[in-house]
């Protein structure tokens, strides 16, 4: 028998389902909230106070009759914050279209007859339409119309790379959308986590014929998140035969990840030099003019525009990545609305005042260089040269392992900067430097006055602290 609680709860969510109505259930109830019928309470967890001031003010009521209707008493309704909520939904959100995709893209036998034709679905979240194009992902964009144009025509496969939060999952989940909307396409979206699990199921169950089949067979594929390959031999070998039937057929394979292939760790070869083949394209942090766009998108979408001193004032304060400019914007849109006052300048700073983002002052790697080189007492040339005495390597090292953590350059673009030097040369730096790191290991050094030791964590701590 299932617990008195739970049958509770589920008498009041098809009770408080029919009183809002299926499309309001859908659009704020369903995988947005987690609602729990207690002893002494009904708790609703939401994702962030936006949602929270919203449903208190339109569906308190509701939820005050339904628990009148289905529990026979008044009972105070108490709303949650939960921090994973929207991590979850989304999450939930990509899977579900992932398996709709399949179902509706691949067909269980190897003939391609015409099936018929899918219901059309709602208009998603991410489209190719709704994405805020600006200096920092223009060519990704570009790149990314492409692909919904004539997927596997110009080029195969695409990997679209960078930082969390500037816009791959946007960009992905518009391409499919525009492709989905094709006759006849089959394509299937999924994360290499996923593809991993499934692999390794197909494997415990022998049924891999069926996972290749499904994966195999497809026009367009997508795989986010594919740093997750690292490591996984069997995983990346069946990935890779996966790959191979698609480049042998013209067909599009679309990937994402937050590092430039060639940065990749312990990933085999033969796949990093099958995705530089293709098209690799980067997104960067949004500059200040992208970032008052997207957030004049984003307030227009929450039917809460800003006024132009607003926009100009949190895009000037919020200088990190899109998820950034979108907790700045819940939550100004919240306290407007719990405080009952218009969106003004006033009530924006005090909104922000303690608003921590990802902002990073913008260093670039000549000014690391300078500076190290002015620390260790060698010219920065000396640096980027090929001479190899200790002090001018240890610079050298130090030099990298900086630029690789204070700007957004590749690997490969900080070898080609420090004098054409290959990639490995500062991958094998910042590994060293990982490891001193995490060792409290010691550095000794003589320079033109002294002998000189500092750990390496303070050695780093003090070059960064010098250089913000």
């Amino acid at each position: 028998m299932a617990p008195l609680q739970s049958v509770h709860t589920d008498s009041f969510l098809a009770d408080l389902r029919a009183a809002v109505g299926p499309e309001r259930w859908r659009v704020w109830f369903e995988d947005s909230t987690h609602i729990h019928v207690g002893p002494d309470s009904l708790t609703v967890g939401v994702a962030n106070l936006f949602i929270s001031d919203y449903l208190k003010s339109h569906f308190g009521d509701h939820l005050a009759a339904s628990a009148r209707r289905t529990l026979g008493r008044e009972l105070p309704v108490v709303f949650h914050v939960e921090a994973d909520l929207f991590q979850r939904r989304r999450e939930k959100n990509l899977a579900d279209a992932a398996e709709a995709e399949e179902q509706l893209g691949v067909p269980p036998a190897p003939p391609r007859a015409a099936p018929a034709p899918p219901a059309r679905p709602s208009t998603p979240l991410f489209t190719l339409e709704n994405f805020v194009v600006g200096p920092c992902n223009r060519m990704a964009f570009a790149a990314a119309q492409s692909a919904a144009g004539a997927p596997g025509k110009e080029f195969h496969p695409l990997f679209i790379h960078g930082p969390c939060g500037v816009g791959k999952t946007h960009l992905v989940q518009g391409i499919l959308w525009a492709l989905r909307r094709r006759p006849n396409l089959r394509v299937a979206c999924l994360s290499a986590e996923q593809f991993t699990n499934r692999y390794i199921a197909g494997m415990r169950t022998n049924s891999l014929d069926v996972f290749r089949h499904r994966y195999r067979n497809l026009d367009v594929l997508a795989i986010d998140d594919v740093h997750f390959l690292a490591g996984k031999r069997a995983t990346q070998e069946e990935f890779l035969h996966t790959f191979n039937e698609f480049d042998g057929r013209g067909r599009l394979v679309i990937l994402a990840s937050d590092s430039h292939p060639r940065d990749l760790e312990a990933v085999q070869d033969r796949l990093v030099s099958r995705w530089v083949g293709g098209l690799v394209v980067r997104l960067a942090a949004p500059d200040h003019e992208t970032r008052r766009r997207i957030l004049e998108a984003k307030a227009v979408q929450m039917g809460r525009p800003l006024p132009e001193e607003v926009l100009t004032l949190v895009a000037e304060r919020v200088q990190g990545s899109v998820r950034d400019l979108e907790g700045a914007l819940t939550r100004l849109v919240a306290c407007a609305a719990l405080l009952k006052q218009p969106m003004t300048e006033e009530l924006a700073r005090q909104a922000l005042a303690d608003f921590v983002t990802t902002r990073r002052t913008v260093i670039g790697l000549d000014q690391i260089v300078d500076h190290v080189g002015q620390f260790f007492g060698v010219s920065a040339a000396d640096i980027r040269s090929r001479r190899k005495s200790r002090l001018i390597s240890l610079a050298r090292q130090v030099s990298m392992v900086l630029g690789r953590e204070l700007t957004d350059l590749s690997y490969a673009d900080i070898a080609r900067l420090m004098g054409g030097k290959n990639h490995t040369t500062v991958l094998a730096a910042c590994r060293k430097w990982g490891h001193l790191v995490k060792q409290a290991a010691e550095v000794r050094w003589t320079d033109r006055t002294d002998h000189r030791a500092m750990s390496a964590e303070a050695l780093l701590e003090h070059l960064k602290e010098h250089l913000r």
